[in-house]
């Protein structure tokens, strides 16, 4: 992996649209001034911020990164980036060209793990993941390799290589998963259909971010930019389940690691998780888990 700042473009090495890129790239660099890079076709990639908050412009669209916000970039897409604020530092992680095909033909013959593929043709389509992701984890193992890329020592490159490789992987899994899923959404068109797609994700996404929230389905359908009628029977369709039961599933996943992990009165995880009433959260969670919370964390 080569560690660099901000270039003026990400067309550096080649004339080829979209790049060619014969290694992975991570591009990092503090803000002092405002910064700007002029449009241009995008290799496959994560971008973020690990301080601040940045303006990604993909295809023409704003997408606004801040704290654990992750936007996955598809291959061909346009890219242009606009910071007008000080002590941001963006953070642009480009994967090796030939990495797709390197991971899926490992990934579908390699034994262990055998995945349908959905695709005919390469290049592979990723355009299923191409948008805002809210995940703490991704966006704290992709600024972790900042450090790692300052290091010149062979084994931090190797460590740096197999973490990336590992993250690319997981990102193949969950395209492989958006596109079953997508197929459930009974629409004519294959681009409506990752349209919506997208927006019931993105919907999704927000859910998992604000679960403790005193929410209701006309805010979630408002994430999606849809009328709370048609988000809900999209949803039914992508996911098997209503909104409000994944978000029931949520809260009570949430307990579960914190009646796990610490020391919180089964009163205050309650709250935390966003249920008013002890009672009913116990029942639902007996219900999910087949213990009461109490006997669950003695157990």
């Amino acid at each position: 992996m080569q560690l660099r700042p901000l270039p003026r473009t990400f067309n550096f090495d080649n004339e080829i649209t979209p790049p060619a890129y014969n290694d992975h790239y991570l591009f990092a660099q503090q803000l002092k001034h405002p910064y700007e890079c002029a449009e241009c076709p995008s290799n496959i990639g994560l971008l973020m911020t690990a301080s601040g908050s940045c303006n990604y412009y993909i295809n023409s669209e704003r997408n606004q990164l801040d704290r654990d916000k992750v936007f996955f970039i598809s291959r061909g897409s346009t890219l242009a980036i606009k910071s007008v604020e000080n002590e941001v530092t963006p953070v642009l992680l480009f994967f090796h060209s030939r990495l797709p095909d390197l991971v899926m033909f490992s990934m579908q013959y390699g034994g262990e793990v055998l995945l349908e593929k959905p695709f005919d043709t390469l290049p592979y389509d990723f355009s299923f993941l191409e948008r805002m992701h809210v995940d703490p984890h991704l966006h704290e193992t992709v600024v972790s390799l900042i450090s790692l890329g300052s290091s010149c020592s062979s084994f931090a490159s190797m460590e740096t290589d197999a973490i990336i490789r590992g993250l690319f992987e997981d990102l193949v899994i969950r395209n492989d998963d958006a596109f079953k899923r997508s197929r459930n959404i009974q629409v004519a068109k294959a681009s409506t259909r990752r349209e919506i797609f997208k927006r019931i994700s993105a919907a999704r996404d927000w859910m998992e971010a604000n679960y403790s929230r005193d929410i209701n389905l006309e805010n979630i359908a408002s994430i999606a930019s849809m009328n709370s009628q048609h988000f809900l029977r999209m949803f039914k369709q992508v996911y098997n389940i209503t909104p409000h039961q994944y978000l029931i599933d949520l809260k009570l996943k949430k307990a579960k690691e914190l009646l796990e992990n610490n020391d919180l009165t089964i009163n205050d995880i309650c709250q935390s998780i966003g249920f008013e009433s002890t009672f009913s959260f116990s029942v639902l969670f007996k219900g999910r888990f087949g213990l009461a919370p109490t006997h669950y964390r003695k157990a």
